[in-house]
């Protein structure tokens, strides 16, 4: 007879297959929070057929509210713009991996952390980066206890065998039972009786010390986008105001402007670009949310001066022979792949007597960029036994 109950006894465990949905299914929650990259307006209201809001933007010259530009202040110490706001330091975050948060490793994630700490919530169902990182360092040094105790048994074993003259054949030894040491069972992890303990206790000037931090690059194509304002000491800055801020000289081929060109080619593309000072390169493309994914390629901004021909070079123009091979090497063991962009820069004359510091509007800024060209070139090293595994079916 088919019941709808079921005993507890009778309940079989979870499969595997039944744990993959279940990661997916939290994995698709996840990719939901950065499905919206910035600089894409989502419409926040939902669909009704009874509801006016619904279809006024189908109607022609009509167009969906553009969202309230961000407010940073420029900070010169750091040369990064800083959100003090978790809410909208959270939401940069998500939409398109905006900054970095000044006391986490990525994401802006002080206060969560430390809200669940005072109010005891988190049971490690979901643990941030950098309790996953503290837990692996635990982990790590659990073995590294439990290596050097098995080799301190194993160093007073042979002394021992040593003093009472035992010297057995290799095939002897192996045969031999194991002593009394080696046989003891592991010991399995008691639980400890939970007993009241203090939260800690925060205020809320403790709780607002994270900030989030964003690159020049990062600001400038905000602020470009009128998706961020800049204010420095309590004043608005405008687009030529923090151009000058940022920039050194009013060359063309400023390394500042020559960076940001490929920098605003990529993001263009819908692409995540975050510093690669970790790989020792310019900048890492990422070609999803970084909670997800790797960056599959590494780039190196190379400056070309074929058009005119300066006493002194400000952008980086050639690279040894010796650069190119350890860059090679290292994207092999990271399983990256290196690409070289070669910007091309104009003449000064091209540009006319206007300093091109003072675009006052994102129109004037956008012209400057049409100026520039990139060539990219592919850059790997071909290791013959990755490539087998890669190719099974090749011989």
């Amino acid at each position: 007879m088919f019941s709808l109950f079921r005993s507890t006894a009778s309940t079989p465990r979870p499969s595997a297959k039944a744990k993959g949905a279940k990661r997916a299914a939290r994995n698709a929650k996840q990719r939901a929070q950065y499905s919206d990259p910035l600089p894409f307006v989502a419409l926040s209201t939902s669909f009704n057929f009874f509801s006016l809001s619904t279809y006024k933007y189908l109607l022609p010259g009509s167009s969906p509210p553009y969202p309230e530009p961000y407010v940073g202040e420029w900070c010169p110490a750091t040369r990064s713009v800083n959100i003090s706001s978790d809410g909208d330091g959270i939401e940069i975050w998500r939409r398109g991996m905006w900054g970095k948060g000044t006391l986490s490793r990525s994401s802006p994630a002080w206060r969560i952390r430390k809200t669940q700490e005072a109010t005891g919530g988190n049971k490690r169902k979901q643990l941030s980066l950098e309790e996953l990182t503290a837990l692996k360092r635990q982990e790590r040094a659990e073995f590294k206890e439990e290596r050097l105790k098995k080799e301190r048994l194993e160093r007073e074993r042979i002394l021992r065998a040593e003093q009472m003259g035992e010297s057995l054949h290799p095939a002897q030894e192996a045969q031999a039972p194991p002593e009394k040491e080696e046989e003891q069972p592991k010991r399995k992890r008691r639980k400890v009786a939970q007993t009241t303990q203090e939260l800690p206790g925060y205020s809320e000037a403790y709780l607002d010390k994270e900030v989030l931090q964003l690159s020049p690059e990062e600001a400038l194509f905000l602020f470009h986008l009128n998706l961020l304002t800049v204010t420095y000491n309590s004043c608005r800055l405008s687009l030529s105001q923090f151009l000058h801020r940022v920039t050194t000289t009013s060359r063309p081929d400023d390394p500042f402007l020559v960076h940001f060109v490929v920098y605003y080619h990529y993001r263009r593309q819908r692409l995540i670009v975050k510093p690669g000072l970790k790989f020792a390169v310019d900048y890492l493309v990422y070609d999803g949310p970084i909670p997800f994914t790797h960056a599959a390629h590494c780039i190196n901004v190379i400056g070309n001066y074929h058009l005119w021909e300066p006493e002194e070079k400000l952008a980086r123009e050639k690279m040894s022979w010796q650069e190119i091979n350890l860059w090679q090497r290292l994207m092999g063991n990271v399983r990256k792949r290196l690409k070289l962009v070669y910007v091309d820069i104009p003449r000064p004359e091209d540009f006319g007597r206007k300093d091109w510091r003072d675009a006052e509007t994102p129109e004037e800024f956008e012209e400057v960029l049409m100026k520039y060209r990139i060539r990219e070139v592919m850059n790997s090293r071909m290791v013959i036994s990755r490539e087998r595994d890669a190719n099974p079916d090749t011989k």
